[in-house]
């Protein structure tokens, strides 16, 4: 026995959004019922397998039904809570103070991925999937308008969003086992909508498996298909690594000679430079010394330096490298404009946005301290 819970204001309806749902899981021999008897009572639950909580919308659910489900679980029901972009503040719903009894609780983030999608990027498509019950079988998993998940404790992440995500590496379903229950926990409601996630085949699959485990039908496992692909790639990566770190070590050691060898080609180089700064030298006051005899004896004038000395060579690239100092001072200006940009549009979680203004002030402050040197030194150089 399934319920659907219909107390809160659920935007995943049985009669509606998880229609299609409901139907794949009555041919999976599981019989599907809403749930409408406010409040959520310990006596209305006794012969229930598994209750699914389908994104509440401005809807708290209360403390003494919160002990209710938790003390469920504990006893072995099967619990299903999902939510949706924003999470709870987004929603206006406490679903974490239930989900945080088991480790996991839903992040305040807005999950998008602007290359693995069905179209959109608020329609990643989720790959990096764990070996579970629920993920049997299950190559992705199509997860619209998701929001993060974070965990603690004996909490396990099934599904992570890509490297290339927002918010990158992030957990979206995890589950846990508390008592003789377990717990399920998926950033979407949409993930079993009708004409949504559910009309991808792995949804499919991974919604028959989710119910299954809830319910305590399924307690092992195979690797998915993927997880067999994931083991094979790192068995084939095993086997070439010995003969793959040999040629690196090769390659290390000629490119340590290399560097050895040019060493000694730049202090050679060095030698011949010194030598050329010298005659440079000795040519400048040789024509100084000819400009001011011919300026005495002729009346012509002809400049006297003709070639720059060290100091003005010096001044030279002090002024270069103060320039390219405060362009690249600006450009990180920029960039740090456009990080609080995205940050006071809601496009950027908080904990990423502190994260690189932390390192876009550092960065800051080491080029000023840098262009301040170089400010002294050309003063110096000019006074």
């Amino acid at each position: 026995m399934i319920y659907f819970d219909q107390t809160q204001n659920e935007r995943g309806k049985l009669e509606s959004t998880y229609s299609e749902l409901g139907k794949l899981l009555r041919d999976n021999d599981f019989d599907v019922e809403p749930y409408t008897e406010f409040m959520i009572l310990a006596k209305n639950l006794k012969d229930v397998d598994v209750i699914v909580f389908g994104c509440p919308n401005s809807s708290k659910i209360r403390p003494p039904e919160i002990d209710v489900l938790k003390k469920y679980v504990e006893k072995g029901g099967g619990l299903m809570l999902l939510s949706l972009s924003g999470g709870d503040r987004g929603l206006m719903n406490n679903m974490s103070q239930i989900s945080e009894e088991f480790g996991i609780t839903f992040a305040n983030t807005a999950v998008k991925d602007e290359r693995s999608n069905a179209g959109l990027p608020t329609m990643p498509i989720i790959i990096d999937i764990v070996s579970h019950p629920s993920t049997e079988d299950v190559d992705d998993i199509l997860l619209p308008s998701a929001c993060s998940l974070r965990l603690e404790g004996k909490a396990t992440a099934l599904a992570f969003t890509s490297e290339m995500a927002e918010p990158p590496k992030a957990p979206v379903i995890a589950v846990a086992e508390s008592g003789k229950g377990r717990v399920m926990c998926i950033g979407s409601y949409e993930v079993f909508r009708r004409g949504g996630g559910l009309k991808h085949k792995g949804n499919k699959t991974f919604a028959e498996n989710a119910f299954k485990w809830l319910s305590g039908q399924m307690e092992m496992t195979k690797p998915s298909s993927v997880v067999k692909a994931q083991q094979k790639q790192e068995k084939k990566e095993a086997e070439t690594q010995g003969a793959v770190s040999d040629e690196f070590e090769k390659t290390l050691r000629r490119l340590v000679n290399a560097v050895f060898d040019l060493q000694k080609d730049i202090s050679k180089i060095k030698e011949q430079v010194g030598n050329v700064d010298t005659n440079i030298e000795m040519l400048r006051d040789q024509f100084q010394d000819f400009a001011e005899k011919t300026q005495q004896q002729l009346g012509v004038m002809i400049p006297a330096k003709q070639f720059q000395t060290k100091e003005e060579n010096k001044t030279a690239d002090v002024e270069t490298d103060i320039k390219g100092l405060m362009s690249e001072i600006k450009s990180v200006e920029q960039l740090r404009d456009h990080v609080e940009q995205r940050h006071s549009s809601g496009a950027m979680p908080k904990d990423t946005y502190t994260e690189q203004i932390e390192k876009l002030d550092a960065r800051l402050l080491n080029l000023e301290k840098k262009l301040v040197k170089k400010q002294q030194e050309l003063a110096e150089l000019k006074s």
